[in-house]
């Protein structure tokens, strides 16, 4: 994963729904390595990792490495699969308490600005 998407990710992210950590940690992390420090989520936030994870697998290309990224990440953070495909699009929905839909705004303008920086369509 890019590190430009990465750090966009952590901007939104680091102290929020992940415990504090450097940004090369957290990307290291995001991107999965094996020799990456573990960064915890912060309780009650594993909803918001999983849309976090929708989002950003939503960018990875081809669709294949996307879903192993995601299988991988979310293991690394203690997130059950069947929980994740539960619920990864609930803060997406009409019910979602204004906090989550702020979230959902922050994490998809984060990926907006990097893929507009790149020019992605």
């Amino acid at each position: 994963m890019e590190l430009g998407l990465c750090m966009a990710i952590y901007d939104v992210c680091n102290d929020n729904q992940f415990d504090n950590c450097t940004p090369l940690d957290f990307a290291n992390f995001l991107n999965v390595r094996e020799e990456a420090k573990a960064i915890p989520v912060v309780p009650k936030e594993k909803l918001r990792v999983c849309y976090m994870v929708y989002a950003v697998s939503q960018n990875i290309t081809p669709r294949k490495e996307a879903l192993i990224w995601s299988e991988l990440f979310l293991s690394r953070c203690g997130i059950n699969k069947s929980y994740y495909d539960k619920h990864r699009t609930d803060i997406c929905a009409d019910h979602a308490t204004e906090d989550n839909k702020n979230y959902r705004k922050s994490i998809d303008k984060a990926i907006n600005e990097w893929r507009s920086r790149r020019r992605i369509p």
